[in-house]
């Protein structure tokens, strides 16, 4: 999975596109974002109404994506 992120002064900043189940999205939106332990995490937005939570592992530099089910 590879993201492309904006980084000001750190990065990640924020998720600007990703690659993802063989196709390359645009992100519309950051909904959220949040630190938790060795990781730091965003909820952002795809086209069609999608939402992912991603998150980047510092120490392995990788990132993962769960797909998100509004309820």
């Amino acid at each position: 999975m590879e993201v492309a992120c904006y980084a000001g002064s750190r990065y990640p900043q924020r998720p600007q596109r990703l690659t993802w189940r063989g196709g390359e999205h645009e992100v519309l939106a950051v909904e959220r974002e949040w630190q938790e332990p060795h990781r730091r995490c965003y909820l952002v937005r795809l086209e069609g109404d999608l939402l992912l939570t991603l998150s980047y592992y510092e120490r392995s530099d990788r990132w993962t994506a769960t797909e998100v089910r509004e309820t």
